[in-house]
């Protein structure tokens, strides 16, 4: 008996982007610690933070994708989440006083364009529901700690809440007991 092993075949394409992806990793590693390093040196605020934060966001989109989930709804809040982080490390960092507005305008965007995502079909992209669940969390945890006064209460805040009520009460109109079946499928310890 012949047993034939096959592989992919490496294409020059493939091995350039496995090169370029190794570089880049090393180009961003001394990008990165050079930030550190001359931050240290200088004093002053923590800048570098900001940066890293930013390598950090270009590595995981860029040259580094999720292998699992890989989808429209989970990559839209992965970058409503990791655009949040930066803004609030530049807030906190650099300039303060803006963010409270301005990231519940980035959240309410991500939170719409899953919700536009799952609506447009809703067959295949109940599997990537639990992307959007967070979503609607974040949402809806903004709203909360508005209401208990954590910050001010703007119309951002209210259109993001509102948004993320209206998606979740769509979501289980839709999906009625799917909705649990879903949980139960991501949580399952079986």
């Amino acid at each position: 008996m012949k047993v034939n092993i096959t592989y992919p075949k490496q294409t020059k394409k493939k091995l350039f982007l496995a090169a370029f992806s190794s570089i880049a990793r090393w180009i961003m590693l001394a990008v990165a610690y050079a930030c550190v390093i001359t931050n240290i040196c200088i004093g002053g605020k923590a800048w570098s933070a900001v940066a890293l934060w930013a390598l950090w966001f270009i590595w995981s989109f860029v040259f580094a994708p999720n292998m699992v989930e890989f989808n429209r709804i989970s990559q839209t809040t992965k970058l409503m989440v990791y655009t949040c982080v930066q803004l609030i490390l530049i807030n906190n960092i650099l300039s303060p006083g803006w963010a409270m507005f301005v990231i519940p305008i980035i959240c309410f965007a991500g939170v719409f364009i899953n919700g536009v995502f799952f609506l447009s079909n809703i067959k295949k992209q109940k599997q990537n529901l639990m992307p959007m669940i967070w979503a609607i969390a974040i949402s809806l945890i903004a709203v909360i700690a508005a209401f208990a006064g954590w910050f001010d209460m703007n119309w951002p805040i209210i259109a993001l809440g509102s948004t993320g009520f209206a998606l979740l009460v769509v979501s289980v109109i839709v999906l009625g007991k799917g909705i649990i079946i879903e949980f139960v499928k991501r949580f399952s310890v079986k």
